[in-house]
């Protein structure tokens, strides 16, 4: 079929729409489901498929993934772009097939056997129990996973036409699961073959439903990009590029700008209600340029930590630490205490009366040098500088087990020091008025950044977090001073608790683990990641314990 923008044709007596190169006939939502009934009644395996805005513009794109939709025996129209595609070309579209809703009125009018290929490991599985439970006349005759490697397809292949399901759902997205199933129907041994896409994930609970209000005004893509902000190309430039296609040559620029723009504020709008992000870590200003340290505190400043979960006002002394006055030398009878670490130790996410740091209280005197930001390397620089000359009794160490195990393998962090404000390294000069003001981008950014750290990395982390902790041993014992590691655990933390305090064992260090104590609700804020009020008091009650004679 020539590829282009649509054309109005009649299939079987039924009108339907060339769209981007996709023949949709017209249907409703009942008709759907007839046709439906008389493909599972059929002779020989038949295809179903549904075709939504992202899906015509890969259609557009690869001329075999648009083949393979148009040999499918029912494709059904899916999402506000294609039918207002498809009326342009005289075409009313009744309803908005969409899977999601569709398969479930299907599974409650028959007795069918189901299997589920798709998503990522262990989601097909939790499907079939959500399947069992709110299905119980439907038997489930297996799952698998989607992450096929072209090797193994012939194995699961094998495995579903052995299973002989009445109905095969196949949630790999566009195209692999269309394409799974065009070239594969003919041995799958089922009735039916469907691509359902994200269905398996909205069955499992990692994706809820847009409210009815969104789905009726065709935006549940807004609700979709929240929870899944990789796919921001997808729905932010894929929905103008659609359009863009589908509309004349006059109207695109028009139709495009508006349709970018539309997106874009409706987008923002939804994240800043439903998912509201961290802008901006930092206040402007708290740091200046270090030739040793990157970056430190600057003296005497005063500003405001403004997060979606908390607001707290932040004063550095003339010393450049978290406190409200300078110290001089220990007072008589007060035993000092130096804690060192990053912000979880200086505690921005709770007014400094609430930190950890301070709740420790008499008989000693504890000065809170924590550091947003900071890892090993760089507080042991700034004991060197700067530390010493407070003359403390004991050294505190806070050492936070999300991060400071691999930013303590670079001589740098991934950071950037512009104008007074620290931002992540990378980001574009031009972008950051953007950066600052939209949830959106802040979205998509930590979605392409949030990656977890390769093995050899972390192995590499933890073979210089040792060096590092042998030198500050070697630095305290030499000037009479204690030494005590306070383990720091991420949320959800295992495992790499027990290996830190091996690794303190090692070299000779006190170690005190919070790890058993953070456990349980309330103690993190959910989003921002750092302790509560209640997190901090509980992190006080364990390092008071250990300190108690």
């Amino acid at each position: 079929m020539e590829r282009g923008r649509g054309k109005l044709t009649t299939m079987a007596g039924a009108a339907a729409a060339t769209v981007l190169g996709v023949v949709i006939r017209r249907r409703s939502r009942q008709e759907a489901l007839e046709a439906l009934g008389v493909l599972l009644e059929s002779d020989r395996p038949r295809s179903v498929y549904f075709v939504h805005a992202a899906t015509a513009n890969l259609a557009y794109e690869d001329r075999a993934f648009r083949a393979a939709l148009n040999r499918g025996d029912l494709v059904l129209n899916d999402g506000t772009g294609v039918k207002w595609a498809a009326r342009r070309e005289g075409l009313v579209l009744e309803d908005n097939l969409v899977g999601t809703d569709l398969v479930p009125l299907l599974l409650r009018t028959r007795r069918l056997r189901v299997y589920l290929l798709g998503g990522r490991p262990g989601v097909a599985e939790r499907a079939a129990g959500f399947l069992q439970e709110h299905f119980p006349e439907v038997e489930v005759a297996g799952w698998d996973h989607g992450y096929l490697e072209r090797a193994r397809e012939p194995e699961v292949v094998e495995r579903i036409r052995r299973a002989a399901p009445d109905l095969l759902l196949v949630g790999m997205g566009n195209p692999q699961q269309e394409l799974f199933i065009d070239r594969n129907l003919s041995r799958l041994g089922c009735r039916v073959a469907m691509g359902v896409g994200g269905l398996f994930d909205h069955w499992s609970g990692r994706l809820r439903r847009a409210s009815p209000g969104l789905r009726r005004w065709g935006l549940e893509w807004l609700q979709l990009l929240v929870q899944q902000p990789h796919k921001w190309r997808r729905y932010v430039w894929g929905n103008p590029k659609f359009l863009w296609r589908a509309c004349g040559v006059l109207r695109r620029l028009a139709v495009v700008a508006l349709s970018l723009g539309l997106a874009l504020a409706g987008a923002e709008m939804v994240v800043r209600l439903a998912r509201p992000q961290i802008r901006e870590r930092y206040p402007d200003g708290l740091y200046l340029p270090s030739a040793t340290r990157q970056y430190r505190m600057r003296p005497a400043f005063r500003g405001v930590f403004r997060y979606p979960e908390f607001t707290t006002p932040v004063r550095i002394n003339g010393q450049g630490l978290r406190a409200e006055r300078d110290y001089g030398p220990p007072e008589a009878g007060r035993r000092r205490i130096l804690a060192v670490g990053d912000s979880f130790t200086m505690g921005y996410s709770v007014v400094e009366e609430r930190t950890w740091v301070r709740l420790l209280g008499p008989p000693w005197e504890v000065l809170n040098a924590g550091v947003p930001g900071y890892s090993t390397w760089q507080e042991l620089a700034w004991l060197e500088e700067e530390g010493w000359a407070f003359r403390p009794e004991i050294v505190l160490l806070g050492f936070f087990l999300g991060n400071d195990i691999t930013d303590n393998v670079r001589p740098e962090l991934p950071v950037e020091l512009r104008d007074g404000r620290l931002i992540a390294a990378g980001v574009r000069t031009a972008w950051l008025p953007l950066a600052r003001h939209s949830d959106l981008y802040h979205l998509a950014w930590r979605a392409r950044r949030g990656r977890p750290a390769g093995e050899d990395r972390a192995e590499t982390g933890w073979q210089a977090t040792a060096g590092l902790i042998d030198r500050l041993a070697h630095r305290c014992r030499e000037r009479g001073v204690r030494l005590i590691v306070v383990i720091i655990p991420d949320r959800g933390e295992e495992g790499r608790n027990r290996r830190m305090a091996a690794l303190c064992v090692r070299a000779g260090v006190e170690a005190v683990d919070l790890t058993p104590a953070l456990r349980g609700p309330g103690l993190y804020f959910p989003q921002d990641g750092h302790w509560t009020e209640l997190g901090n008091a509980r992190a006080a009650q364990v390092v008071e314990r250990y300190l108690a004679p």
